[in-house]
């Protein structure tokens, strides 16, 4: 239910007046045009009127965002073909996209949690979360990648819950065998009563604590076919299909497979290396078929109409992926000579190096119209509580990763990490919402957080030992029974939500006062 709930919040939230404003916004003047053009319809229907966009739609079957893969865009042209080409056309696949991913991350959260109150907690931050509330009702091909991305790691957390259920199977069968039954092959024990840590999602299924010496767990290498790691692989090529940047969680994945391969291996042997290297001699080759063929087989499908249009010339193709490497990496500059200051100055007034992304140090504005002393505005921005709030949590979420051991933590970790530290390696100038693939993480760990925090109570130790101290007058240990810092978790919820609905007409284009809009922009760089 609590996944039903956070879906129709947020279904509406993206839905309510999203054909507003009816014009394009930002660089909806190349993706929906882009996708009309793949629909075959006239210039006049797609309004191709310059010369350049002519040239382009000729020459790359596209407008300017021919340096972006297809798979994006193909979405975008089926709400045009059901809804015409219109602003509710053009965005309402965006809709979909925006609201399946507040699914997606609910869906996560049960699969980490366990938990339906915290389920909904995360079900809730990402409804009212504003960079992808915005992000969610334009044209634009970035909330088509954050599904896509989405969609992947639950896939993934699906194939982790599979292997781990046939791993139990395989331990508990070991475990009542016979004693003069053949010992199975030589392998890493599991945990005791590993079956039942299994069904418990709350588990810390990455404990490194090994089995008593004589009970031999079977030997632990997986099948070739994991059908949720071909899934999780074949939705990573549809990311990559939206935009290149969805290698980067491919890249998150492959690492989060070695790393669970190797604590599967490493219960029964302490030795990390050796491990290691079991993990990579027994897995590698499934990991290569759906983590690395599947995704590239993914992604020249959903060139099969381009291939299609141009007559099936490979030349043509390996010519525009090179012409799109080019542009990715040379075509874009931060700076030029301004010739009357003599100064390097920024080509673009909103580009945002990755290092400020979860500071919100330069939001990005989509639409602006000054209505006398009211202002329609689309302000891409995220929600301050919940962005500044990570800061905190994912440092927290680490160290929990590090002390407990906790694959979850770590799950969330990679997640996000995997995907934003590669934007630090590269050259092309970045705008502040191709933050958007990261925020589902980071709304997992300021959950993490917050349900920590819920379920704390105050300990009273000795200042000697920092043994838990003991109640004279009870005898029992010093430990409240009151859950005291509860009420700031549900202030903060609370807060969030209040803060989503203050930004909420500078998220749709709604009409804001001057004096609401100054009451919202707290920062000079945020306008």
């Amino acid at each position: 239910m609590a996944i039903v709930a956070v879906t129709i919040l947020a279904g509406w939230l993206r839905m309510v007046h999203v054909s507003n404003p009816s014009d394009y916004v930002f660089d909806e003047v190349y993706y929906p045009k882009a996708a009309c053009i793949l629909l075959g319809w006239s210039n006049n229907t797609c309004t191709i009127d310059s010369s350049d966009e002519k040239y382009w739609r000729t020459t790359k079957w596209d407008v300017g965002s021919w340096v972006h893969p297809p798979l994006g865009k193909w979405e975008i042209a089926m709400g045009i073909k059901l809804f015409g080409m219109r602003s509710f056309g053009w965005r309402i696949s965006s809709v979909v996209a925006g609201t399946l991913v507040v699914t997606l991350t609910a869906v996560m959260a049960q699969l980490l949690f366990g938990s339906a109150l915290w389920t909904a907690v995360a079900g809730l931050l990402m409804a009212v979360e504003n960079l992808n509330v915005v992000m969610s009702r334009v044209g634009l091909l970035d909330i088509h990648l954050e599904f896509w991305i989405v969609l992947a790691f639950v896939l993934f957390l699906l194939d982790r819950r599979w292997i781990d259920r046939r791993q139990a199977a395989v331990d508990a069968s070991a475990a009542s065998a016979e004693p003069d039954d053949p010992p199975g092959p030589p392998g890493p024990a599991a945990p005791p009563h590993a079956a039942e840590a299994k069904s418990d999602p709350s588990a810390s299924e990455a404990s490194t604590e090994t089995a008593p010496a004589d009970r031999p767990s079977q030997s632990s290498p997986s099948p070739i076919w994991r059908p949720w790691r071909f899934a999780a692989g074949a939705a990573l090529g549809a990311a990559t299909a939206v935009k290149w940047s969805g290698a980067f969680a491919l890249f998150a994945v492959v690492i989060l497979a070695y790393m669970w391969e190797t604590t599967r291996r490493h219960r029964g042997d302490r030795r990390w290396l050796r491990a290691f290297g079991r993990a990579v001699s027994r897995e590698s080759f499934g990991i290569v078929l759906a983590l690395l063929l599947t995704p590239i087989a993914i992604y020249m499908i959903t060139w099969l109409p381009w291939f299609h249009h141009f007559g099936w010339s490979w030349h043509d193709w390996v010519a525009n992926m090179g012409a799109t490497w080019d542009f990715h990496h040379s075509g874009i500059q931060w700076t030029q000579l301004d010739a009357k200051t003599g100064l390097q100055t920024p080509t673009h007034p909103y580009y945002a190096h990755p290092g400020g992304w979860l500071l919100l140090l330069r939001p990005i504005s989509f639409y602006v119209n000054n209505i006398g002393t009211s202002t329609a505005q689309i302000l891409a921005i995220g929600n301050p509580f919940i962005f500044w709030a990570s800061v905190v949590a994912l440092p927290y979420v680490l160290l929990t990763w590090r002390r407990a051991r906790d694959w979850r933590a770590g799950f969330i970790i990679v997640a996000l990490l995997g995907q934003y530290v590669p934007w630090f390696v590269q050259t092309r100038p970045t705008f502040f919402f191709y933050v958007l693939p990261l925020v589902p993480f980071m709304v997992l760990a300021v959950t993490w957080a917050c349900r920590d925090l819920s379920d704390a109570k105050i300990v009273v130790r000795e200042a000697d030992s920092g043994a838990v101290a003991v109640n004279p007058d009870t005898g029992e240990e010093a430990i409240s029974t009151a859950h005291v810092y509860r009420p700031f978790v549900v202030a903060y919820v609370i807060a969030v939500v209040v803060v989503f609905c203050l930004f909420w007409p500078v998220l749709t284009a709604g009409r804001i006062s001057d004096l609401h809009l100054r009451t919202i922009v707290w920062f000079r760089r945020w306008i």
